[in-house]
Order: C-alpha cells, then structure tokens, then sequence
C-alpha cells in the first residue's frame, strides 16, 4: 500500500509539474490528466545516458524540470585531431534546461536518436512514455502544435532526416527563433553613472556579480565590461583618475528585446561586438547588456570570438586556426534549428572579415597613388551572403584615377594574386573558372568594367548570359564604397531596361529543372561513381536565378536570395513558401557538407535521397515542386 500511495503522488505531482510547462498549461487539465496518468517524475545523475543511437527508438518522452542534459556528438566519429571533447562520451553541441522537452524527433518518426543524450547537471524530468506522447499529439491540438513547431514546422525550420545532426531534440535551447532577448535577460542590471570612478564600479561590479555595467553618459548610454575595467582602466598607472565615461564604449549597438535570439546572433556575427545594449520601445533606460556567449550557452567559440581573432591576426598564418573552427559554429547553429539564411549570414560575415583581414595585410604597405580609387569585388555566393562549407572564390578588381589603365593595373595585380593565393592557403580554393581579381581580365578600370557589362546586356550571347549570372551577383568587400556604388550602376539600371537581355536568363534559367521525375520521384543522376542529387545545380540555383532575375527587374540592390524571392509577386507564389523550400533545401545542404567534414571527406554538393529518411524526402520534394511553380511563373512572365 505504501508503494502504491508513493506511486499515486508521482503521478499527481508530475500532472502538476507539467501544468507549469510550456505548453502543457495551455492543454485542457482533464486531457492531460488522463492521457498522462502514467507520467512520472525521477531524478537525474550527473554522467548519466539516457539516450544514444545504438539503444534504438525511444520508449520515452522527457520534459527538464531542473538540471541540464546535454546533447553529445561520439568523439571517435570526429575525425579532426584536436576534435577530441573535454568530458568523455563526446563533444557537446546542445545543452537543454527547464522545460526543454526531448527527443521529439525521434519518437515521431519512431527512429533512434543521432546523439548521445547525457545528464550534464544533476536534477529531475517527467518521463512520459511513448504511447502517451502519440496518444496526447492525437488528442490535443496545442501540443501537435508544439511538436510541429519544434520538429521543424515543415519547411520553415529544416530537414529533419537521417544525416541531420541533433535529430532537433535540441532546438529551441540554443538560438530558438521564438525565443525573445529579454528572456535571457537575467535580473536587473547595474547602472552607474559615467562619472564613478574605476576602482568604485569595479566593486558594485563584484557586488553585483554581471561582467558588464550600463553607464549613464551626458549624451546617452555606454557600455563597460569587466574587461574594458581590466584591461583599459585598471592595469593603467592612471586608473585612480580614471571614470566610466573613460573606458565605456559611448553609443553602443543596441538590439530591441524583443529580438529572436537568432537574429541576435546574426547581429553579433556580423559587428564582431561581445556584448549588444538591450532596449525597449517606450522605455528611457536600456533593459541591461546581453553578452554572446548567453545565446548559445555551451559552446564557448562563438562567431564574436573569432571575429575578434581575425581583427588580431598580424599574419595569413594566424587565420588558418580561425577559418577550421567556422564548422564547429555551423555544426552548432545547425543543431540550434537555426534556418540556413542566418547560418549562412553568420558564415559569410565570418569569411568576409577574413579576406578583408587578408587584404588589409597585403594592401598595408603597398605603394599605391593617393589618388587612386579601387574596390575588391565580391561575386556569387559570398556576394549574396549565402556560402555553404565547400566554397571557392569569385571576386575581382575595379579602379578608377587619373593613372593609365594599363599601369593601375600593373601596380594592383600582384597584390591581388597575392591575396588570392593566401585565401586559397586559408582553404577557399582558387577558382577553376579564373573568376578572380589576379586575374587582368577581372581586374580592371571603372570604364573597362563599365563596356563589358554593356556588351554583356546588348548582345547577350550565351557566354555572356553566364558571366551575367556570375557578376550580377556582387558586393564591394573592401577599398572604396563609392566606387562600388559607380560600378554596379553602370549595369543595374540599363538591365532593368532591356526586358530582351532579361527574357534570355529567363530562358536560360528554365533549362535547369529540379530533379523531379513526371510521376514525382528523385531523378537521380551517377557522378564520380556515385548516384544522386547536385542539390547545389538542380536544387538551390532555379530559386538563386529566378531571384536574380526578379531583382534586375525591379531594379533592386538587393543581393540575398530570400530578399530577392520576396520581390516575386505574391499572386504567383506566396514570398513565404519560396523562402521556405529554398531555405530547408540550403539547410539540408549544408548539413550534408558539415557531416562529410566530420567524416573527413571533403565537402559536396551530391546528396543520395534514398538514405534520407521519409519526411525529409516528401520535403525535398515539395520544395522542388515550389522551384517548379517558380519556373512556371518566369516562363509566363517572359512568354516562354
């Protein structure tokens, strides 16, 4: 009787506990009583397994009452030297907290877990079985929602398959989409006012137990954090006259609280700031300082850090730690859930601050006019923010002064081929293509630049509909910004005139159907010995040139491919359903890239649909049905 009386108040006590959950306290208490009468509540040891792939599908649902359990990737599969994990069992990619529910991936597609799912922190969570979790997601409308949401809400979240790191057991904890600034705003920050002295909001500092300090200015608001007090004020000799005001960093980037945690990050990535002043509409005082580290919670490395390394870098030979550590932030973010635009942004922010990094050490102390204007060009896939894990370069050269074209041209080529070949060094390959400012044909003046577009728009034979599709995607990644701003108007504007050149890439782009057969299967193709798809060519291009060409229509200086696809009209195709299928087919590419890397293969675009899981195929398919209806759509806009 004892036992039953002690089992019968687990029971009660796990229905209570998850009424306090999210979203249990919005399903109806009857329901949940009832579908959940076998739920109970047990304790967690630290190191303890709960889950790993060789144990098969899961019997169980959990929901973290207290504790943390983290999400490990087996160290052995990891194939980098120093990829070995500091704890034994793995390398932690994901960390989940109260009300973090797991695996749910796994139990709806009644597959095992991809990683080993151990208690980090000691504490408790409600074990639910799995017949009851089935039973609730059929009754209970809310929690499918949630599952839904949390499993990937289709294609707006991404691939959900065999080759996906954390099988999402782990998304939402990381750098959830729904999950708002504020709510990892911890307590009431410390406020001081910009005359303290040093060694004063040192102690409130200590006192109040944050790294960083909201400091009052004459003329707004500042930021000092535990480092500037260490290292800017008080390991001076002058520090007992020094101030807040002093060593503050005035008028810091802010971020609204309630901004994603995601777009927090890519806020972070691209700054290279550690910390961002939280605000809020309708309030005079900064909520308090959210600092990186905060939004991811366990992986230390995050994209602030190495920017900040770059920035140091006084060698090429300094950034080749920096370029093997950016599959280690993709392999996180990917676990996160995070969509592939903001993977991509963060990813492309990092590899441009490398080559700007590379070019200011090349072009320091060069010998150039003072009167010269130039401008590193960026093209393709850096250009539009997009890069994946196998990427080459594409970029060029565009000058203008009063020298001879021929003798800038002289003076800028061997910095550029120098730079080329340190970038390929820091592993972005030289182009096959030649696509790039060592070379004289890319490497060229203003008016040069200027005649070929030109040309290219006129006369549009086949070669140039290519280049047009390769320099139409471009940005100015370093040197002069006004010059960029020349060069790309000299073919903006005559292409959003010449409806002919435009009607040509329609053409063009109509050739590169998705892989799709008439009855709807894969059509798979045998490259290098093996059979699959190029999800890059026959995937993510028909979305990447439709863009394109909707861009030059309206004239648009956007270059992402999600801004560009917004601009298709939402008769023909909703702007959300385009940016999801290009983004779940990005996403799966780009996971199959990190898990080669993490095999030690190199990194393809040749991904098999036969070893992707069911859901993940029906997705793959109706993003290519989407491509098609995108076709469709420039095949009657241009009457083809």
């Amino acid at each position: 009787m004892g036992h039953d009386r002690r089992d019968d108040t687990d029971r009660r006590d796990a229905i209570a506990a998850l009424r306090e959950v999210a979203p249990f306290d919005r399903i109806d208490p009857d329901l949940l009583g009832r579908v959940m009468a076998e739920a109970r509540i047990r304790s967690l040891d630290e190191g303890e397994v709960l889950l790993e792939p060789g144990m098969g599908p899961p019997t169980s649902f959990y929901v973290v009452l207290s504790g943390r359990v983290d999400g490990l990737v087996d160290s052995q599969a990891v194939s980098r030297a120093d990829s070995s994990a500091d704890s034994p069992g793995g390398q932690p990619v994901w960390s989940l907290g109260r009300g973090d529910a797991f695996p749910l991936g796994a139990l709806t597609e009644n597959r095992p877990v991809g990683t080993i799912q151990r208690v980090g922190a000691a504490g408790e969570v409600i074990v639910v079985p799995a017949a009851a979790f089935r039973q609730l997601r059929e009754a209970s409308a809310v929690f499918d929602d949630f599952c839904t949401r949390r499993i990937g809400h289709l294609l707006a979240r991404g691939p959900v398959g065999d080759d996906d790191l954390g099988r999402l057991g782990g998304a939402g904890t990381l750098l959830d989409p729904a999950t708002a600034v504020r709510e990892r705003l911890t307590g009431e920050p410390l406020r001081l006012d910009g005359d303290t002295p040093l060694s004063q909001a040192a102690r409130a500092l200590e006192r109040h137990g944050g790294d960083a300090i909201v400091v009052r200015l004459d003329d707004g608001w500042g930021i000092a954090t535990l480092r500037d007090l260490a290292f800017r004020g008080l390991a001076g000799g002058e520090h007992l006259r020094l101030t807040l005001a002093d060593v503050a960093t005035c008028n810091p980037v802010g971020i609204d609280a309630g901004t994603s945690l995601l777009e927090a990050a890519v806020d972070f990535a691209e700054h290279g700031f550690h910390h961002l002043l939280v605000t809020e509409i309708d309030r005079d005082e900064p909520l308090g300082v959210i600092d990186e580290s905060s939004l991811y919670r366990v992986n230390a490395m995050t994209p602030g850090v190495l920017h900040q390394r770059i920035r140091k870098a006084g060698a090429v030979e300094s950034l080749v730690a920096v370029r093997r550590d950016i599959p280690d932030i993709v392999g996180a973010l990917l676990e996160s859930g995070s969509n592939f635009a903001s993977i991509s942004r963060i990813v492309s922010g990092l590899n441009d601050a490398i080559t700007r990094r590379v070019i200011a050490l090349t072009f320091e102390d060069a010998p150039l006019p003072a009167d010269m204007e130039w401008c590193w060009l960026t093209f393709g896939s850096e250009a539009r923010a997009e890069q994946t894990l196998a990427t080459d370069q594409d970029n060029g050269l565009v000058f203008a002064g009063p020298m001879d074209d021929q003798a800038a041209r002289d003076q800028l080529l061997p910095l550029a081929r120098r730079v080329n070949e340190a970038l390929d060094q820091l592993g972005y390959p030289l182009c096959p293509g030649h696509i790039m400012a060592g070379n004289p044909e890319l490497c060229l003046s203003l008016d040069e630049w200027g005649e070929h577009m030109r040309a290219w728009i006129d006369q549009g034979t086949p070669e140039h509909l290519l280049k047009a599709s390769i320099f139409f995607d471009a940005r100015g990644l370093a040197g002069s910004r006004g010059l960029f701003d020349r060069w790309a108007a000299a073919w903006r504007e005559p292409a959003r005139k010449n409806g002919r050149f435009r009607r040509q890439l329609a053409a063009n782009a109509l050739r590169n159907q998705p892989p799709l057969t008439l009855l709807g299967g894969f059509r798979t193709r045998e490259r290098q010995g093996q059979r699959g798809i190029d999800i890059k060519t026959e995937g993510a291009t028909p979305f990447v040139d439709a863009g394109r060409i909707e861009a030059l229509a309206t004239g648009s200086a956007a270059t992402r491919t999600d801004q560009r696809l917004a601009l298709v009209p939402e008769s023909a195709l909703p702007a959300d359903d385009l940016t999801a299928a290009y983004d779940f087919i990005q996403r799966l590419r780009l996971s199959h890239q990190y898990h080669q890397i993490r095999r030690g293969k190199p990194p393809d675009n040749l991904i098999d649909p036969d070893r992707l899981d069911g859901l993940t195929q029906r997705l793959l398919k109706e993003s290519f049905r989407i491509a098609r209806k995108l076709q469709r759509h420039l095949a009657i806009a241009y009457q083809l």
